[in-house]
């Protein structure tokens, strides 16, 4: 039998924000995590011997998921963008692994306006106002990323000097 309205209210109540809190570092997706830990008692059936302990369990476990689904996501939004982006003529690829695991290496912030400039194909003022920085910002991620890029990618007997 699934749990009282007033008893999953009063856990709410009590619990809820430390809930979030504890679950807030682990994902970016904590308010939703803790809404469905949520949503999964009052449907439990049977009803948790330690609902607290349960609901702390759940969270943890919600978490992980969301992070592996991200990452997941983001791999193959790569993985379709690189071969498309990098195919110079059909017989002349770059090798695909290393170019994905280069880009996959730099700083977040560096990826996203890389990805969102090269892939996005986004003007600086746009990335600028996507990612809540200025324009100049966004270009100096970018040169930055480029560097790094061609720091990891370019053996150094290809480098000029």
């Amino acid at each position: 039998m699934p749990m009282a309205a007033q008893a999953l209210a009063l856990l709410i109540e009590s619990h809820a924000a430390i809930l979030q809190l504890w679950t807030r570092p682990r994902t970016p997706h904590w308010e939703d995590v803790v809404q469905e830990a949520f949503c999964r008692l009052a449907v439990a059936d049977p009803i948790p011997d330690q609902p607290v302990a349960w609901l702390f369990t759940v969270c943890k476990n919600l978490a992980e998921k969301a992070n592996r689904t991200d990452q997941r996501r983001v791999r193959r939004e790569i993985a379709k963008a690189i071969p498309e982006a990098f195919l110079r003529d059909p017989g002349e690829a770059l090798e695909h692994s290393e170019t994905l695991a280069a880009v996959e290496a730099l700083e977040k912030p560096l990826k996203e306006t890389l990805v969102a400039r090269i892939w996005g194909g986004l003007g600086f003022e746009e990335i600028g106002k996507l990612l809540g920085v200025s324009a100049t910002t966004a270009f100096r991620r970018y040169e930055t990323a480029l560097k790094q890029l061609r720091e990891i990618l370019v053996s150094p007997t290809e480098r000029s000097p």
